[in-house]
């Protein structure tokens, strides 16, 4: 059985910060979002929340098709996180909509059983799987025609 962990750290003061992954690859100021009485214009974990669910869907749908011999082109996985509050202040993580368009010469019907496969084996999809209002819409663009 194999593992992988991940790490970051964020250093914070006052309202802003810097969050570093363990990789080195990951560097990014990070503030308290405008919308919550902070000063905004930074990364914030709602951004890097659909950051990682758009990547990790990504590369689990190409992780898939490779494993299946599916050949897939260009892929754009668009995706954003709603942060909701009441009165109370009291805020959650209320849904994750990922917007994906891929282009394959494979038929249409194996790429979209690829998404949903997709859908239901991306670790982060799996996390918030009964917690998280979660959407996933596909488009399918056929390379040769045949789509």
């Amino acid at each position: 059985m194999g593992q992988l962990e991940a790490g970051a750290t964020v250093t914070w003061q006052g309202m802003h910060g810097t969050i570093e992954g363990g990789s080195g690859a990951l560097r990014a100021p990070t503030a308290t979002q405008a919308e919550l009485g902070g000063p905004g214009g930074a990364t914030n974990p709602e951004e890097l929340f659909a950051a990682a669910h758009a990547n990790c869907f990504t590369s689990t749908l190409t992780g898939l098709a490779r494993a299946r011999g599916i050949e897939l082109g260009h892929i754009t996985t668009e995706a954003t996180a709603r942060l909701e509050w009441g009165e109370s202040g009291d805020h959650a993580l209320a849904s994750s909509t990922l917007r994906v368009h891929v282009e394959s010469r494979a038929p249409e019907a194996d790429v979209r059983a690829l998404l949903a496969d997709a859908e239901a084996h991306c670790p982060v999809c799996r996390a918030i799987a009964g917690n998280v209002t979660m959407v996933v819409t596909a488009d399918v663009t056929s390379t040769d025609g045949q789509g």
